[in-house]
């Protein structure tokens, strides 16, 4: 495993340099675009970056690789620390990502932009006394933007491992002086982070239990319009249901498990959300003309839980929906059963 910034040093200094990539058109960009997944914090950061707007396709696609890059290092270099066996190799991953790889892009992003001319007036309102070139502000955006997720990166590292730190901690006025010889803008683009919601841990599994999901209706069900026999794919919910136990949401019994500081019911409620949207349940009865209706399906689940989550479904948005989708990484996995 190594911990260095492969996509960076390509933005610098290989094929994804901007200033080289200038005939490919807006469009191709914007394609590129769809094409980007989200990536998430598996941890939780002290700052965040709240830059400019980008107002060009190939500087919002740049923006995505950037900071999807700078995440994934973050999380990446979280696991490398976590994993490794002692002290000393936590603290030499820490000194060789702060000390060596972080320091190397600090200076290489400050030398390439002064070398290309592209300081944050070219871009920043406050500061721009004219009209500049359309690639000209694309360009100073991505390196600047580039820059900031360094320094941002370089600050959040130094507070996760601050016990293994074998240099003086800088702060956020050192580095702009240090490495660019400039004073923090006012105000800063740089900003303490918001909680955010990361992936819950899965549980290690124990030798003497071995889950096994329940292939049929759990007795007693009482009254409902749906059995078993209605789960059209009946493989993909049976993994589901192992899903549910590895990330603590029901026991080795299927029954639920009750859990504030996890928000189990929200979870099991946007589960099932997902669940119905991607065509888990099959809605006709047969020898009826009714149809089952999304509140049978959540009534169903219920009774094989042993669960009441029906304030938590009415309720449910759809930003709850994609925190569930961040605390339970798999959960985004589920596709339409066709």
């Amino acid at each position: 495993m190594n911990n260095k910034l492969e996509l960076y040093h390509s933005i610098l200094f290989l094929n994804k340099r901007p200033y080289r990539t200038r005939s490919i058109s807006q469009n191709k960009y914007r394609e590129l675009l769809k094409g980007i997944e989200k990536v998430n914090f598996n941890y939780q950061p002290a700052y965040e970056l709240r830059f400019l707007k980008p107002h060009t396709d190939k500087s919002k696609y740049y923006r995505d690789l950037i900071k999807n890059e700078a995440i994934k290092y973050f999380n990446h270099v979280n696991e490398l620390v976590s994993n490794a066996n002692d002290g000393d190799v936590k603290a030499m991953w820490v000194h060789t990502t702060l000390s060596n790889i972080l320091v190397d892009k600090l200076n290489q992003i400050a030398g390439e932009i002064e070398r290309l001319n592209y300081p944050i007036s070219n871009i920043d309102p406050k500061q721009a006394h004219k009209l500049k070139d359309t690639t000209l502000c694309e360009e100073t955006y991505i390196y600047q933007y580039l820059k900031l997720h360094l320094i941002v990166l370089y600050l959040n590292l130094q507070v996760q491992f601050e016990e293994y730190l074998k240099v003086e901690k800088l702060d956020e006025e050192d580095i702009y002086l240090k490495y660019f010889q400039e004073s923090v803008p006012e105000p800063s683009f740089i900003k303490p982070s918001k909680k955010i919601e990361t992936p819950i841990v899965k549980k290690k599994p124990k030798e003497e239990f071995s889950f096994e999901p329940i292939r049929r209706d759990i007795q007693p069900i009482g009254y409902s319009l749906i059995d078993y026999d209605m789960i059209l794919n009946k493989d993909a919910f049976a993994q589901v249901e192992c899903n549910l136990y590895d990330f603590g949401i029901i026991d080795i019994e299927s029954c639920f498990i009750k859990n504030r500081k996890q928000s189990n019911n929200t979870l099991l409620a946007a589960i099932y959300k997902v669940l119905i949207e991607n065509n888990y349940f099959r809605r006709n009865i047969l020898g009826e003309k009714k149809r089952c209706t999304d509140i049978d399906f959540r009534k169903y689940l219920d009774a094989r839980y042993r669960v009441d989550t029906t304030q938590q479904f009415r309720r449910i948005t759809e930003e709850q929906i994609n925190d569930a989708k961040v605390k339970l990484p798999w959960l985004d996995k589920i596709y339409p059963i066709r």
